[in-house]
């Protein structure tokens, strides 16, 4: 009985431990891939006949990502907007050309801002989805729109920006694609 007991304690001991452990993995899981509140700015003239919307989340990723973006269309003759997806539910989509929504996934879902402009868009024509994912492959197959997936590694910039770039030329009528 004494003996019966000693087991009983270890095991739990044994058991509590590996739930602590697995909590702590789960916490520091989600500190690192936490997204931040980007800042909005303004790129070229609002006087410019066309208009591109980049809403994004914040991590060095995604900021190198709208970097590269920027620099690129601030040649072209196109006012752009940048902003954080949380401000999404502002956004009046009839006052932009182009519109490139960059976030993460949440739980393999799309993150809330992302989905509800997605849900209330009358044009998807115009909408680039970039989705980031663990595996760089999850993507939403509620919505008539063509979506780029990437896992968010640096080696990956060049070829997504181009990705993104070419799609909006398409979308402005810049570019044969």
């Amino acid at each position: 009985m004494l003996n019966d007991m000693k087991v009983l304690k270890i095991t739990l001991i044994v058991i509590g431990s590996i739930f602590v452990l697995m909590l702590i993995a789960f916490g520091v899981y989600l500190l690192l891939n936490i997204q931040g509140v980007i800042e909005s700015f303004e790129v070229n003239s609002p006087e410019l006949e066309q208009k591109v919307l980049i809403a994004s989340q914040g991590s060095d990723f995604k900021n190198t990502l709208v970097e590269n973006l920027t620099q690129y269309l601030r040649e072209k003759p196109v006012y752009i907007k940048v902003i954080d997806v949380t401000d999404l539910p502002d956004v009046n989509e009839d006052e932009w050309d182009g519109v490139v929504l960059i976030h993460t996934t949440e739980r393999w879902k799309l993150q809330p801002d992302v989905k509800a402009y997605l849900k209330r868009a009358k044009d998807l024509s115009k909408v680039v989805l970039l989705t980031t994912s663990g595996s760089g492959k999850w993507e939403t197959k509620d919505y008539d729109i063509d979506v780029i997936t990437s896992a968010s590694k640096k080696n990956e910039l060049s070829s997504l920006t181009a990705k993104i770039l070419a799609r909006l030329d398409l979308i402005l009528g810049n570019g044969d694609g």
